[in-house]
């Protein structure tokens, strides 16, 4: 990063005059890396129990330092040209998702179809086995987040679950609830606001078209805002408005103190204590 011109160098560092400084004498490929450097990574494991930490003297026979083709490449050979995430918006996610691009071929970057709508991820796990979904979905699952999980659990059994149907790659998984580094293919989550909190992925309905597109960075559904807006005041009349109708789960008093006070994902999911 410092060589492609991406390191602030006028930061302080902690244990160095400056960053500047700091990454001379510790950078492989520098001109003249510190012998401090070189011992430390060329130590190797040590293959056998120790307690006493340096006790083993296992050294690596040569260090990766290819910029081209080896673990770290330079800016000039990366390997993809942006990151293994982006952020989408649109009148799904009016305050941004997070979709994982490493894990989905580029032919997958623009994805559109049909919503079909569940309120748990097990309801997802369900109509996937039940084979309710079909080829060209695009499954929403919410009430997943901070608030409405409550606890934003790890959303990896409906993806797993569309891989091993063989859906991988001819679906889609939209959800405000969150997903961890073993996802893989078309699936968005921390979708914010979510539904608990009023976000619009509440208002989805079954067959509304849903449209994914990486270039743009944009999640959208292709509903009017004055439709919008119609279900939007008919949620909000009901009892119960923003719960899950179809959704029997325990949850604690101490899960529900906290899903009265979460906040939202792009928040951090932090407890604000009202005044």
């Amino acid at each position: 990063l410092a060589r492609g011109g991406l390191l602030d160098m006028d930061t302080h560092s902690v244990h160095s005059d400056s960053m500047e400084s700091y990454l001379a004498d510790w950078d492989l490929r520098a001109d003249n890396p510190s012998e401090e450097a070189r011992e430390l990574f060329y130590a190797a494991p040590g293959g056998v129990r120790t307690t006493e930490p340096f006790s083993t003297d296992n050294r690596w026979v040569s260090l990766d330092v290819d910029a081209e083709n080896g673990c770290i490449h330079s800016m000039e050979h990366p390997c993809t040209e942006e990151g293994g995430l982006v952020v989408l918006r649109g009148n799904i996610a009016p305050n941004g998702s997070v979709f994982k691009t490493a894990g989905v071929d580029e032919e997958s970057f623009r994805f559109t179809g049909p919503a079909r709508v569940v309120e748990s991820q097990e309801e997802a796990v369900s109509v996937i086995l039940k084979k309710v979904i079909q080829p060209g979905d695009v499954l929403v699952v919410r009430y997943e987040g901070p608030a409405g999980g409550p606890g934003m659990q790890e959303m990896l059994h409906p993806t797993a679950f569309l891989k091993g149907a063989g859906l991988g790659k001819k679906c889609a998984l939209i959800t405000d609830g969150r997903f961890s580094g073993g996802s893989s293919g078309l699936s968005i989550g921390h979708i914010a606001p979510e539904a608990a909190a009023g976000g619009p992925i509440g208002l989805i309905q079954d067959g509304d078209i849903v449209t994914i597109d990486v270039y743009e960075r944009k999640l959208h559904a292709e509903i009017s805002s004055d439709e919008l807006e119609r279900r939007r005041a008919e949620m909000e009349a009901k009892d119960k408005p923003w719960r899950p109708a179809t959704r029997e789960r325990h949850v604690s008093q101490a899960l529900r103190a906290y899903a009265w006070m979460a906040s939202s994902a792009d928040k951090g999911a932090v407890r604000i204590v009202p005044d």
